[in-house]
């Protein structure tokens, strides 16, 4: 049987999704979620196919196919996506066109046909065309609290939108833009930051060091993740900041 990873931002939750792809005749396991150490996993054992699941937070599956056509050494393995809200989904489309986009209910066909019929030159998606402050969802007028940015880090914000404001401090912030280098600088900083959200509308962005961006880190997306939960954050979002850093949007987790 052909062997299929199957990529969920929740790793419990791709159980369900592996054993439907099981009676399709696939081989399924779900992403283990190690941060680097689950693309050198995918490296050393490549699958026949890579599903990416779309109905569930659709940001982490677009950053993740993304992720997998930038690095050469997964780059030619398959990908099919499971379809969830259209207008989402056909932005990954237009991100990834060569990919295969399915519905849960014809998964089957479509893996069958992703692994026949593997793109010989996929499309690597070159996300500079982006503006940050695009990604970021950063509004006119809005005031950005910058915190332990290196020296020119808000020349990557540029240009800004009109009336936007930078300063250091989190007082008065509709957004937060906090980078970190470490786990036990976050740990300091959670606290804090949970508390600033308090019960104003403020969107606070992590930003951390990518393993490939030169800087040394102990932070991976899901170490970053279960540290938020303890604070009673939940990520909602993710995002490639530029080559050195990634990033995730959290809220406070809703009651109930």
């Amino acid at each position: 049987m052909p062997p299929i990873l199957v990529i969920h931002w929740d790793p419990v939750e791709a159980g369900p999704l592996c054993d439907r792809i099981r009676r399709e005749g696939f081989e399924a396991s779900p992403y283990p979620c190690r941060g680097a150490g689950g693309f050198r996993s995918i490296t050393e054992t490549p699958p026949a196919a890579i599903v990416i699941d779309l109905m569930s937070m659709p940001s982490y599956g677009r950053t993740m196919g993304a992720l997998l056509r930038e690095r050469k050494s997964t780059r030619m393995i398959p990908l099919v996506f499971i379809q969830g809200d259209p207008e989402k989904t056909e932005r990954v489309r237009e991100l990834l066109p060569d990919a295969i986009f399915a519905d849960l209910l014809r998964i089957g066909p479509a893996l069958s046909r992703a692994i026949s019929q593997a793109p010989a030159e996929p499309v690597v998606p070159d996300g500079s065309g982006t503006p940050l402050v695009q990604k970021l969802k950063i509004q006119e007028g809005a005031v950005i609290a910058l915190l332990h940015a290196p020296e020119g880090f808000e020349t990557r914000l540029a240009p800004l939108p009109e009336g936007v404001r930078l300063q250091t401090g989190t007082q008065g912030a509709d957004v937060i833009l906090a980078l970190v280098k470490s786990a036990t600088a976050l740990g300091r900083e959670l606290p804090m930051l949970a508390r600033a959200m308090g019960k104003e509308k403020v969107t606070l962005w992590l930003f951390w060091p990518k393993k490939s961006g030169g800087l040394a880190s102990n932070l991976t997306m899901p170490r970053i993740r279960e540290m938020c939960r303890d604070v009673g954050l939940i990520d909602y979002k993710v995002c490639a900041v530029d080559e050195t850093w990634s990033g995730m949007a959290v809220a406070p987790r809703r009651k109930g």
